[in-house]
């Protein structure tokens, strides 16, 4: 039997994340799991205490969704591989995870946000036909497929306007993709063209604000003289990224017609 103090605390944890405090959240997990350890439930078995293991799998997701909101996605990952054998018996479990599908989702949007094509696949397949059912998980995929279609500004609607977003969890991810697109746009453009006019690429690489710009422009080593962002001139043959040259520079292309930039 669990000691009372950890009923407690996991009320005091379950408490705290209610109350938007991941913090306390984050100094109050570590003990928890501890005692999980100890009573041998943090890796569940069939023939664990269901009761234990469902109080178990809530600590474990609370642990998840606060590393989230405390924008720590190592932990996260870590977090979801410790769920994985709770949700394997999720059959058993009662009452059924009511996070069990966003945090699936979200681990898909943050491997899609740093562009890891294979593993999102090789995990999208074990969902079998939930991809189209489930609206947290259509969400990721649904953006996955834009990207490969070289739809970015689709993309950019979809993590930047709130309304579109199924849950607030997603929208720290989704700032990371953000992040991931403009790097893919910013690579193809340096292969595509020489040089941009500057206020065209702000539009381009979706900036609201000039100071933004500039500090990506200083990040990626480009020159500004006259109005033009010049890129830097290398011999490469091909793109290292896990999305087509070719749908890459073909919507950059069409984003500058659009625009009526490339001069």
């Amino acid at each position: 039997m669990p000691p009372k103090s950890f009923e407690s605390r996991a009320r005091e944890l379950a408490s705290a994340f209610a109350a938007k405090d991941y913090e306390r959240c984050s100094h109050l997990l570590p003990p928890l799991k501890v005692t999980l350890s100890q009573l041998n439930i943090l890796v569940p078995l069939d023939s664990s205490d269901l009761s234990l293991v469902t109080i178990a799998r809530d600590i474990l997701e609370i642990g998840a969704l606060t590393a989230i909101f405390l924008r720590d996605d190592l932990l996260f990952s870590r977090y979801i591989a410790q769920l994985s054998p709770f949700y394997a018996m999720k059959d058993k479990i009662q009452p059924p995870s009511a996070n069990e599908r966003k945090l699936i989702a979200l681990r898909l949007l943050l491997l899609l946000s740093k562009n890891d094509i294979a593993e999102f696949h090789t995990e999208l397949e074990t969902l079998e036909d939930e991809a189209d059912k489930d609206i947290y998980i259509r969400y990721p995929v649904m953006l996955e497929r834009w990207l490969m279609e070289g739809s970015y500004d689709k993309v950019w609607k979809a993590t930047t306007q709130r309304s579109e977003v199924p849950a607030e969890e997603f929208a720290i991810f989704a700032d990371i993709l953000v992040d991931t697109i403009r790097s893919e746009i910013a690579t193809c453009s340096e292969k595509a063209y020489p040089s941009l006019p500057l206020m065209n690429a702000k539009h381009l690489l979706f900036f609201t604000e000039d100071k933004d710009l500039l500090e990506f422009i200083e990040q990626r080593g480009w020159t500004v003289k006259d109005g033009r962002i010049y890129f830097p001139q290398e011999s490469t043959d091909s793109l290292e990224t896990g999305l087509p040259m070719e749908n890459v520079i073909e919507n950059t292309l069409g984003y500058a017609r659009e625009l009526e930039t490339i001069v």
